[in-house]
């Protein structure tokens, strides 16, 4: 029999424990006794059909099971099932850039719950966290876990993003914005997972038996204060992606600005250096004896003069 030791990585883990003392019992026997809880991970497809006969699962909701990319839904079965799907983000790997985001399944009646994820387990749950409790404190608490995760995440994500916005603005010629869209787009798609986890948690409320479970309630406040703190975050990151582009647009302007008044105070002198440059034999003018002093000075003048009528004219 698997352990909670194993793998969080491995194929097809099946825990099953009495909830009264966490004591580990057979999968099967667990079907068929009273105030359980089993966690499948990588359920096989001879699990998932013992499981559907247990809870009287249609083929629909073993298919929704076995999609780690299912958007958060809550069903009510008959014979007092409940069906809640979440979704969160999973411990990010130093590779990736974003959070991986996965579903899990908690199918619950009067008898037992079971915990199910679609592909390998990403969160482990302690006998502590969970000993003594009926089904519905047990549902309640694996909730309220997995969705203060989310909002850990948000958090997380939230300081990380003042961070790099604050080194953005300090400098925006080095500022990576593509860095700073990928994190908005990351709390973007928290606060979407956020709200409709809250939506699925209210549905089950609604339920007589979870409408009055403080975790739930916490549950709940939680994800309605993840989804405003991400989408404020992803609208404040907007705002400054925006501002450094402004800034970059208004230093660049400066130097286009510089450029072409430059180019316009040296244009005529270089036709006056071009004209007396042209060497015919007969330019009377240049065997003036003091030519060259009032060529270049003449080409000074007129620079200057440019020069004062673009800051009169306040072009530079």
């Amino acid at each position: 029999m698997q352990t909670d030791q194993d793998t969080l990585t491995s194929k097809d883990i099946v825990l099953a424990n009495h909830l009264a003392d966490m004591q580990e019992i057979d999968w099967q026997q667990a079907l068929q006794t009273e105030q359980n809880i089993l966690r499948l991970a990588n359920p096989s497809l001879a699990t998932l059909a013992a499981l559907a006969e247990r809870f009287s699962l249609d083929e629909l909701h073993i298919k929704d099971i076995r999609n780690p990319l299912h958007p958060p839904h809550f069903t009510r079965l008959d014979h007092g099932v409940l069906h809640i799907i979440l979704r969160f983000p999973v411990e990010q790997e130093p590779q990736d850039e974003i959070s991986k985001v996965t579903s899990v399944s908690i199918i619950a009646d009067a008898r037992m719950c079971a915990l199910i994820w679609p592909g390998q387990r990403f969160h482990y749950f302690s006998h502590h966290d969970l000993m003594g409790l009926d089904v519905d404190e047990c549902v309640s608490k694996i909730i309220h876990k997995l969705v203060d995760h989310l909002l850990s995440r948000v958090y997380t994500l939230r300081e990380d993003m003042d961070e790099f916005e604050e080194e953005c603005l300090e400098d925006v010629n080095k500022a990576d914005l593509g860095r700073l869209l990928t994190m908005r787009k990351e709390i973007a798609e928290l606060a979407r997972h956020a709200r409709t986890n809250g939506i699925a948690i209210e549905k089950l409320m609604l339920d007589p038996t979870y409408k009055n479970k403080l975790l739930l309630i916490d549950a709940h406040e939680h994800m309605h204060r993840a989804a405003s703190i991400a989408e404020s975050k992803a609208d404040h990151a907007l705002n400054v992606m925006q501002a450094a582009q402004s800034l970059l647009s208004q230093r660049l302007n400066e130097v286009m600005a510089f450029l072409a008044v430059m180019t316009v105070v040296l244009t005529p002198m270089g036709i006056i250096a071009g004209i007396f440059g042209m060497n015919f034999a007969h330019m009377d003018m240049l065997e003036y004896p003091n030519g060259f002093a009032l060529s270049v000075w003449g080409m000074l003048l007129l620079g200057v003069i440019l020069a004062a009528f673009f800051k009169f004219k306040k072009w530079w």
